[in-house]
């Protein structure tokens, strides 16, 4: 008789998420998730094939935490303050998973580009400022957007400055205004 799985791996993939969390990407190692999980490395590797499989689907979980970041909690009237408003709010709430996909680039740049770039395109696809533009300038001014947005996030991650979300969405407001005004120019 065939002994019942006791680990499965929803089990696996949460508690290498709480490791991720706390201690970051790089942290995530076979013996420590068998530790935290009270097993032996085996129905890991039973469950995911390998440590780089578990990391995918790690990345895949904050995919989903980011987009959840920028859909779901709608606070302004504007998009695209939506947009930057949750990309801040993901890399103060969780700020190893920002790490992990921005900074420190463990899922490779090309796959956090797209990944972006598709999140981009979902969020703005009906955006009015933008679809005066030609796709040339829709795609510079996203991109000035993206940068500007990274660096507030990513300052804000370092506890290198402090802004509350009005703060922060009043200062995407103004990128905004002035990203759009140059286009005018």
């Amino acid at each position: 008789m065939a002994r019942k799985k006791r680990i499965k791996a929803e089990q696996i993939l949460d508690k290498a998420y709480e490791i991720v969390l706390t201690d970051g990407l790089k942290s995530i190692t076979a013996r420590k998730l068998a530790t935290a999980l009270n097993c032996s490395t085996q129905p890991i590797y039973l469950e995911f094939g390998s440590m780089s499989e578990l990391k995918q689907a790690v990345l895949e979980h904050a995919k989903a935490r980011l987009i959840w970041y920028v859909s779901e909690e709608q606070h302004h009237d504007d998009a695209l303050v939506n947009l930057g408003v949750g990309y801040i709010r993901f890399a103060t709430v969780e700020p190893e998973l920002y790490r992990a996909l921005f900074i420190d680039n463990h899922f490779g740049a090309a796959e956090t580009r797209a990944f972006v770039n598709q999140v981009t395109d979902i969020r703005l696809h009906d955006y009015q400022p933008l679809q005066r533009l030609t796709k040339e300038q829709q795609q510079q001014v996203v991109n000035e957007i993206w940068i500007t947005m990274t660096g507030f996030a990513t300052l804000i991650n370092a506890h290198l400055v402090q802004f509350d979300e009005e703060s922060a969405s009043m200062q995407i407001g103004v990128m905004l205004i002035r990203c759009f005004e140059l286009e005018r120019v």
